[in-house]
């Protein structure tokens, strides 16, 4: 099963932004996203859907591993 939370990290840091840049990008605030971390806590599918949505993903991707990895296009 993946890891939510270094997912998470992984994508952010990915695109070089702050937890701060991710909150912005995803309509939360930083606290929710330090809290997280520092609670080992995992996020509600709903506000996994925002992170989703700020990293321009959907859910089914950021879950896909390996061959399964769905890359998609604007079209």
């Amino acid at each position: 099963m993946k890891d939510i939370l270094k997912e998470i990290e992984r994508l952010r840091l990915d695109r070089d932004w702050t937890e701060y840049e991710l909150a912005k990008h995803a309509g939360l605030s930083q606290s929710t996203i330090s809290t997280w971390y520092r609670k080992q806590q995992i996020p509600t599918i709903h506000t996994l859907e925002k992170v989703c949505k700020g990293f321009h993903i959907t859910l089914s991707q950021f879950f896909a591993e390996g061959d399964d990895a769905i890359s998609l296009t604007e079209e």
